[in-house]
């Protein structure tokens, strides 16, 4: 799996002429405030350091945009994060807008609904990656792409309002170093 995962975004990468944006999307999550320490390292409460320990190096290197995670019934949205650090280079003071992220952006979108409901924590960590979580909205998500701007929303499916919405930005100079 890891073969072809790194195959695959080395092809990714190589052709962001074509196709600027990489997006990941898995089931498990590594950053996740249900699986790690006060400190914000992942721990294995939900297998979140096995998946950054496989896959975090590779997220790195290919210069990942975007990383979409499940399995934890919440919204979780994060700074750009690389080994168990906000990257705050490019987050406009709203925290809504990333410029030329300098690390990929994780988000946690598992507020469709289950039998088991949303998650509710008791006494949760606040990591430093954290921007915001939650947990009381059943929600979809819309991606919004340009060759330079993804937008992410999320939307309350039983209302239509918009508790979350952020842009990656990637300005044409970035653009262009990455060829």
């Amino acid at each position: 799996q890891l073969a072809w995962l790194e195959e695959d975004l080395k092809a990714a990468d190589a052709n962001r002429d074509n196709v600027p944006w990489i997006i990941v999307g898995m089931h498990r999550p590594m950053y996740t405030i249900r699986s790690c320490g006060p400190d914000g390292v992942p721990n294995n409460d939900y297998e979140a350091r096995n998946v950054q320990e496989a896959f975090e190096e590779l997220f790195i290197k290919y210069k990942v945009d975007l990383v979409l995670q499940g399995h934890v019934h919440t919204y979780e949205r994060l700074y750009p994060t690389a080994n168990n650090s906000a990257i705050m280079d490019g987050v406009s003071r709203d925290n809504k807008t990333y410029e030329n992220p300098q690390a990929p952006v994780y988000v946690i979108t598992g507020t469709a609904g289950g039998p088991e409901g949303l998650f509710v924590y008791q006494d949760p960590p606040s990591p430093e990656w954290l921007v915001l979580m939650d947990n009381k909205h059943f929600s979809i998500t819309r991606l919004s792409v340009t060759p330079t701007n993804l937008t992410l929303a999320k939307i309350e499916s039983a209302t239509g309002i918009i508790h979350d919405e952020f842009s990656i930005i990637k300005s044409s100079a970035t653009q262009d170093s990455t060829q």
